[in-house]
């Protein structure tokens, strides 16, 4: 974590630091990126660079906190919803924020895909944390909201689904952006479409005795 001396730099300035850092991450990944490079380029001595932070980890860790608060500021809070159907409608207009989002800003979007590396790379298991955590207990909440509304299945324990839904939005996450890269905008958003279908069956309790869509009883 950044040492709270960081903090206390002038707004502008720790916004010039770490937009060099996350064009540096952004182009080159964090085992690409060069710490003496981001720190020549910030204006920087190597002294006061660790003033400010631990190393290199602890740097792409606040740039990825900076990067996801930057999301969480365009969607808004996440409200608790009337009914079942004010529940998707209000997870929906979030998802697509946070695609319109990424598709409209290019650093973001290497950014958010570097985050493979950090789940990967031991030295950066803090990094991980630091972004999976909160967003593990925002996804709890919204799941108790949704059962709360009978939106949200109720014959699976919670944490079981806590899980699935995180595994699947990591890897969704990771396909959309090669979806993008691959194929435009366009089917960016009708793969959107799919990843946000997938959720829905997923999150949603099955009538008793139907089976799951592609087998026949």
């Amino acid at each position: 974590m950044a040492h709270p001396r960081f903090n206390r730099l002038p707004p502008d300035r720790r916004k010039a630091i770490l937009d060099v850092a996350a064009e540096e991450f952004a182009e080159h990944g964090f085992d690409g990126a060069s710490y003496n490079r981001i720190i020549e380029r910030a204006g920087l001595s190597k002294g006061v660079a660790y003033y400010y932070f631990e190393g290199k980890d602890d740097l792409y860790a606040t740039v990825l906190e900076t990067t996801v608060a930057g999301l969480v500021d365009r969607v808004g809070e996440w409200k608790a919803p009337r009914d079942a159907e004010d529940f998707w409608s209000q997870l929906r207009r979030i998802y697509f924020a946070l695609l319109d989002f990424v598709m409209n800003d290019e650093r973001s979007a290497r950014l958010l895909r570097g985050l493979s590396q950090a789940r990967m790379n031991p030295k950066l298991q803090d990094a991980w944390l630091r972004f999976e955590t909160p967003l593990a207990g925002w996804l709890q909440r919204v799941l108790a909201d949704g059962r709360e509304v009978g939106a949200v299945r109720t014959d699976v324990p919670e944490d079981l689904l806590l899980v699935a839904m995180m595994g699947i939005g990591q890897a969704t996450d990771f396909w959309l952006l090669e979806q993008w890269e691959r194929h435009g905008a366009h089917a960016l958003r009708r793969s959107a479409e799919q990843v946000l279908s997938l959720f829905e069956d997923l999150a949603t309790e099955r009538p008793p005795g139907k089976a799951p869509r592609g087998r026949k009883r």
